[in-house]
């Protein structure tokens, strides 16, 4: 059988753009100083965080010496990061400062390793791989933004053997709810979701939907539901809003997706609430709860959205992502303003 044709043919335009790639707790826990170093991969790219002089610093994570991962190595004195090998050692810049097997030798002007656009929001480290545009930006997050949420919780990262774009759509898609959450988060009953207008406005694909409350007699009481305010940044971002029906309260699921590689991804997941009392594991154990309905079929998937998958009008959210998609990877082989204009002009469909 041949290979379906893909949505995007090139994902090179996912480099321009702010990922997340681990928390600051990971980042902690990964050295004894709390400055790592830690590996990753973003976009099958393999990368070293640390942080140094108090910067977090992402790097390609090789030594420029015999190649040796430099996730492998240490930080010392907060400053640099060593090569476990030879004890090269790099600066916040990338540059080799260090190399103990020869203090009197020129440092060669090859000596270094690749420096990437880094930046903590969130108690999320993010990397952008190509800055050379700078037309992007780490996604929204409102959970700090309204006095109503007292709670806010930064979940462990978790990963999924499936593309960002399928873990994306999984969290968008409304007709799902009834066959995958039956109980948990939707009444079977009523399996037709409403298709509501979608919004472009400054990078973000914006829309709302206000379930049935006739469905909250047959969910658990920790289930949210309510009417849902959805912000979500390209690529992979999403700000979830719900002013939940039970209790007239506000409640906000954020997550983004990493993509780790055309076939996984690293997901991250805040939570914020309006009740100070409540136990975290409360929220925490209804969203594994939801995952683990979701992820075995979502990783039945191809990680590649494909151009011969069937829609119909209910994927009305999922085909506008998409679009959007494709709009970004064609433009961005026409260069910056045309990459810029195809991600920040407005398209309004509810005004």
């Amino acid at each position: 059988m041949a290979s379906p044709r893909p949505l995007v043919a090139d994902r090179t335009y996912l480099r321009h753009f702010w990922h997340p790639v681990c928390t600051v707790a990971e980042l902690d826990r990964a050295g004894p100083s709390g400055t790592g170093p830690l590996g990753v991969t973003l976009l099958d790219q393999p990368l070293v965080i640390a942080r140094l002089d108090g910067k977090f610093v992402a790097m390609d994570d090789r030594c420029a010496h015999r190649f040796a991962k430099l996730s492998a190595g240490k930080v010392i004195d907060g400053k640099v990061l060593q090569c476990p090998y030879h004890g090269w050692q790099y600066n916040d810049a990338g540059r080799c400062v260090r190399m103990p097997a020869c203090p009197k030798e020129a440092i060669p002007a090859k000596a270094l390793t690749r420096a990437y656009a880094c930046a903590e929001r969130y108690g999320i480290v993010w990397v952008r791989l190509d800055s050379s545009w700078d037309c992007t930006e780490i996604p929204y997050c409102g959970a700090w933004d309204d006095p109503e949420l007292k709670r806010v919780i930064v979940a462990d990262p978790y990963d999924w053997g499936s593309s960002a774009e399928r873990r994306w759509e999984n969290f968008t898609d409304f007709s799902h709810f009834a066959y995958v959450h039956p109980g948990t988060l939707y009444d079977p009953a009523y399996a037709e979701p409403a298709i509501v207008p979608t919004d472009r406005v400054g990078g973000e694909l914006r829309f709302y939907m206000e379930p049935g409350k006739e469905m909250l007699g047959s969910l658990p009481p920790d289930s949210p539901l309510g009417s849902f305010n959805y912000r979500t940044s390209m690529p992979f971002a999403i700000n979830l809003s719900i002013r939940l029906y039970r209790d007239d309260s506000q409640f906000l699921l954020w997550t983004a997706s990493s993509p780790v590689s055309e076939n996984t991804c690293r997901n991250f997941m805040i939570i914020a609430h309006a009740d100070p009392d409540l136990d975290d594991e409360v929220p925490l154990n209804f969203q594994k709860v939801v995952l683990m309905e979701d992820q075995p079929i979502i990783e039945t998937q191809p990680g590649p959205l494909s151009l011969e998958e069937i829609s119909l009008p209910t994927d009305k959210i999922s085909n506008q992502y998409r679009k959007w998609h494709r709009e970004l990877s064609a433009a961005a082989v026409n260069g910056a303003d045309a990459f810029r204009a195809a991600l920040l002009t407005d398209i309004l469909e509810s005004a």
